[in-house]
């Protein structure tokens, strides 16, 4: 997945991206992780696994 310009922006020393944008990228490498059938490697599965796992802790991050 490729952030779109509105959803991200680059200022100064800092990145800014929407929380919109982390939960839509942390849902897509869950549903990636999840699809995995037989034939792909298990390291595949646990790679798109990690993805997710980084994105979900990026949005504890945040105020409920």
């Amino acid at each position: 997945m490729v952030l779109q310009d509105n959803e991200y922006k680059i200022q100064d020393d800092g990145i800014w991206i929407s929380k919109a944008a982390l939960e839509e990228l942390r849902e897509h490498y869950n549903k990636v992780s999840i699809g995995c059938d037989r034939e792909m490697k298990m390291l595949q599965a646990h790679f798109y696994m990690g993805k997710c796992d980084a994105y979900i802790d990026l949005l504890k991050h945040f105020k409920p």
